[in-house]
């Protein structure tokens, strides 16, 4: 069998399994007790009956009581949900108030666009990742996703065709786990299929040996978080997804001398580097390198070249097709170009869930969201510790060993330039969060991985497969690689339900007592 049947058979298996978490996707962690919960609700309505009937014979007054109990109970049974945590319902329930009507804010008879104050009170809905602020000064204050709005208003484009082409019968409210997995399939699992393609396409293109090759396809389809996060609603794996295709493009220009391919692929460069930096902010600096590097290429192609001034245009056109509607949406939602990240004011607030004023949950966050007091401890536990790259996916120390091997390349400027960029970023964005103040000091929150660095990945795969060629010359090189890998695929399988639990190392050092953020 050839490697060229090896790659879609990695492609479909892994895919397959993607399918089936999203196909799964669903809160297990409450399922048996609202089996339990619903169980009971008969044996309850019965002992109801027995004292209704001692104090009236009126049917028609018991049946109805009997009814309102009936609906109670199963109201409070209910927890099961494909919305796993607060922070995809965040984004769930921006989608939800722009679509359907009756979800929306309303001030003076006029929708607040963006307000989420309806939706976060039903149950089920609740979320921490929310601020609070003002939508005109001195005016009335009202609940906002603290997520940037670009994406969940992309995802209402596929919302909206459910909701409004079914009458309405089909919604996130009615049918929340038909809406749910039809559009993780769209915005997960499809974009990743594609990503691996790319993924194994440069590979193929980078890659000289066999076994090098084929092993690194195996990195990309079962080595990484990525799948694991395929069932929830992220920021992550469109950000993935648009920086390989970026980087993807990016090679394409630097291997071809033509004219057209390099303007289409630089513009296409330029939407995918900034849609990466609408999802994860610190992509900037992946924009700002990749522009750069371009701009360097087209300033070296021989004279008279027309694409030493379109392949520049093109790339800053793509990125302002990106940063036009980001900024608009953001300016919608919050009447101001600045994110809600950035506005600490906004996280400290009162506001009312089920009739009661409840506290902003990050008035006072509770275990890992306090944030690791010693900065030291978060930089070894983001690197070997209990959230560690290397710990958890140790077949990333190839990736640098094949940035090591691509640096002293002497005959192919490509690969020292790639290697340069993405070194750089990797120290670059990793010291970004080490330097944060405590508690942004969270690795993430609760789940499975340091999650700010997943961005990467696709930068990570592709030198791999130099490494994984120099490996490939002797038993002992293969054997240690396949360790790694075995590692990475271990760790990557953990979170076999929900992506946002612990990794089994933060869980193993819990079990022996060894002091860790609860």
């Amino acid at each position: 069998m050839s490697r060229y049947q090896l790659y879609p058979l990695f492609i479909v298996i892994a895919a397959a399994i993607m399918l089936g978490k999203i196909a799964a996707v669903d809160r297990v962690d409450v399922q048996q007790l609202q089996r339990y919960r619903l169980n009971q609700v008969e044996p309850l309505l019965a002992d109801k009956e027995k004292r209704l009937r001692k104090i009236t014979d009126n049917e028609e007054q018991i049946l109805a009581e009997l009814e309102r109990t009936r609906e109670k109970l199963i109201y409070d049974a209910v927890l099961q949900s494909p919305m796993l945590c607060g922070n995809d319902r965040s984004r769930w329930a921006t989608i939800r108030a722009l679509v359907e009507p009756e979800m929306r804010v309303k001030d003076n008879d006029s929708a607040v666009w963006y307000a989420i104050d309806e939706v976060q009170n039903i149950k089920g809905w609740d979320t921490i990742d929310m601020v609070k602020h003002p939508i005109e000064s001195g005016g009335k204050e009202y609940l906002f996703s603290s997520k940037p709005p670009l994406l969940p208003t992309l995802m209402t484009i596929p919302y909206a065709a459910i909701y409004w082409g079914s009458g309405q019968t089909i919604s996130l409210g009615s049918h929340p786990y038909l809406v749910v997995r039809t559009m993780l399939v769209l915005f997960n699992f499809i974009p990743l299929c594609l990503c691996w393609i790319l993924l194994i396409a440069l590979i193929e293109q980078f890659g000289t040996t066999d076994w090098g090759r084929i092993f690194a396809a195996a990195a990309v389809c079962f080595g990484t978080f990525l799948p694991a996060f395929a069932n929830t609603l992220n920021n992550h794996l469109p950000a993935v997804v648009a920086v390989a295709v970026a980087f993807y493009c990016f090679v394409k220009i630097l291997h071809t001398t033509g004219c057209r391919l390099p303007v289409i692929h630089s513009f296409l460069a330029g939407v995918c580097a900034f849609f990466a930096v609408s999802c994860e902010l610190p992509a900037l600096s992946f924009c700002v390198f990749l522009g750069g590097v371009l701009a360097w290429f087209a300033r070296n192609l021989p004279a008279g070249g027309g694409a030493k001034r379109r392949i520049p245009a093109a790339y800053c056109l793509g990125i302002l097709v990106v940063a036009i509607p980001f900024f608009a949406t953001n300016y919608i939602a919050h009447r101001t170009v600045r994110l809600a990240y950035s506005q600490r004011s906004w996280y400290f607030y009162e506001y009312e869930r089920g009739g009661a004023v409840r506290d902003s949950y990050w008035k006072n966050p509770v275990g890992i969201d306090k944030g690791e007091p010693s900065r030291a401890e978060y930089i070894l536990h983001s690197t070997v510790g209990h959230h560690g790259i290397f710990l958890l996916t140790p077949v990333f120390l190839l990736s640098f060993y094949g940035l090591g091997i691509w640096i002293s390349n002497k005959e192919s400027a490509v690969r020292r330039t790639a290697a340069v960029m993405i070194l750089s970023l990797s120290i670059i964005v990793f010291m970004f969060y080490m330097m944060q103040k405590q508690p942004n000091r969270n690795y993430g929150g609760m789940t499975c991985a340091l999650r700010w660095m997943f961005w990467l990945v696709p930068l990570w795969l592709v030198p791999l497969v130099s490494a994984a060629d120099k490996l490939s010359q002797c038993g002992t090189g293969r054997a240690a690689a396949l360790f790694l890998l075995g590692v990475s695929v271990f760790s990557c399988s953990y979170p076999v339900w929900n992506p946002w639990t612990m990794p089994w190392a933060y869980n193993l050092m819990y079990y022996f007592g060894i002091p860790v953020l609860l």
